[in-house]
């Protein structure tokens, strides 16, 4: 064989095993239950290419490269990392109860992980034991060399006993024909909600990420007693956060647990239901900001004669500057009831919101059609922009003072760091919802994300 026909075919072994390291990629059916109702794809080799890409057309972030090594085990010495992991909720479990299945890689790595991270074995009655971790929040399973894990939001486990006896006693896995509707997308990551109550067809929403952005896509198709209105919805553009939504049908309001609703009541500090009555049309919040205000706090201490000496104490207070306004034929009801449940207060500069306590705000019927909501300091923002749609949401984090950093947690000042704005946008066509999310980053040379 010449020169030239060995070189050809180490070319063609190359490029052979290339496609297999990059882009061949497997997945096992046996992994997510037959009662899975929403099912979460993360395809890692396509993350992994992206991220290789973005790294390769990127050499000013080389230099920031670093291949050392704590020591530790990590879960990839654990685990097998899948060419996709595959994140379901199971059917008539709570909303924040998800799961993933994965698979032991070395038996010994995985004992040494287990003391790592502080697992304990529960009583050992189980059939498949269960191990958790009070400092990671994470429960799983065991079955052999398999592992079913589960979030931290799992209390009950119970709860991971039920999927573990469909998956590895049962043996009940969705079909393929389910899965392929995440893997044939292309996409980063797939979510797969399948038909019921709410949809007629399975709704597919898919994420996206470059350098410089993360676009999110989907379509629902609800059933036909759901209906949605449309309505044209004005913001600034410069605000910190912008939102809007259209009254939801009764049918659309009914699928909100009751027990979400108790919890939304509780943190407005009045019923939900007073405030989303049919007759109203839509609602807007734009908050401008978030500013610093001095308050004075005021106390008294005694001196030698027993007599009461004043000391006043200054504090910067962060408000934010707010408006809720909702439109509608309804609005004199909400502002009735409010009136007639002492939710306000006349006072010489306005009627006093009391269920805002954190921030001075007012209540005002501007006219039949419409009542506001307002901090005191709020005035609005100019570069007035206008979308259409059933909900759209706004987010500019660069108009987040600075200061405010160091009341967050460190992972989230790292993960949010370097983003300037997000839009999330629901749209009416024909009898489907599409939607669609924009995630950018600031003008510079950096990543999106710390990888």
């Amino acid at each position: 064989m010449t020169k030239k026909k060995w070189g050809i075919l180490i070319l063609l072994i190359i490029l052979l095993a290339g496609y297999f390291i990059l882009f061949y990629k497997t997945y096992s059916v046996n992994t997510v239950p037959k009662t899975a109702d929403c099912i979460l794809a993360l395809d890692l080799k396509a993350v992994r290419n992206t991220i290789i890409w973005n790294t390769i057309t990127s050499p000013e972030q080389w230099k920031k490269i670093s291949f050392s090594s704590t020591g530790k085990t990590s879960w990839k010495d654990m685990v097998v990392i899948p060419d996709y992991v595959f994140v379901f909720h199971v059917a008539g479990q709570p909303l924040n109860a998800w799961y993933t299945v994965l698979e032991i890689k070395d038996k010994q790595q995985f004992k040494k992980g287990l003391a790592n991270y502080h697992f304990e074995q529960q009583s050992d009655s189980n059939k498949f034991p269960v191990y958790v971790s009070k400092e990671l929040g994470v429960a799983f399973v065991q079955d052999a060399n398999r592992l079913l894990v589960a979030n931290p939001a799992v209390k009950d486990k119970n709860l991971i006993k039920l999927v573990s006896e469909e998956l590895f006693s049962k043996k009940q896995y969705i079909s393929n024909d389910v899965l392929v509707k995440n893997t044939n997308t292309g996409s980063h990551l797939t979510v797969q909600i399948t038909p019921g109550h709410f949809l007629k067809e399975p709704a597919i929403i898919t994420a996206d990420f470059d350098k410089n952005s993360i676009v999110v896509d989907g379509t629902l198709s609800p059933q036909k007693d759901f209906a949605f209105s449309e309505n044209k919805f004005s913001y600034p553009g410069r605000s910190l956060c912008a939102t809007g939504f259209v009254q939801p049908s009764a049918s659309t309001y009914s699928l909100l647990p009751a027990s979400a609703k108790a919890s939304i009541s509780s943190a407005l500090n009045f019923d939900i239901d007073s405030l989303l009555l049919p007759g109203n049309a839509y609602y807007n919040l734009d908050i401008t900001g978030i500013r610093s205000r001095v308050d004075s706090a005021v106390s008294y201490s005694y001196d030698d004669n027993f007599d009461p000496v004043e000391k006043v104490v200054l504090n910067n207070v962060w408000e934010p500057s707010f408006c809720f306004t909702t439109f509608g034929k309804n609005t004199k009801n909400i502002y009735d009831y409010w009136n007639r449940n002492g939710k306000l207060e006349q006072t010489a500069t306005g009627e006093l919101f009391i269920p805002m306590p954190f921030v001075k705000s007012y209540c005002s019927q501007q006219n039949e059609n419409e009542l506001l909501v307002a901090s005191a300091d709020y005035r609005p923002k100019d570069d007035i922009r206008s979308v259409d749609g059933i909900f759209f949401l706004h987010v500019l984090l660069t108009a987040l003072p600075p200061e405010l950093s160091r009341y967050l947690p460190d992972d989230m000042i790292k993960a949010t760091e370097n983003i300037e704005s997000m839009e999330l946008v629901a749209r009416k066509e024909g009898t489907q919802i599409k939607i669609r999310g924009n995630l950018h980053k600031k003008k510079n040379d950096r990543f999106l994300f710390n990888w």
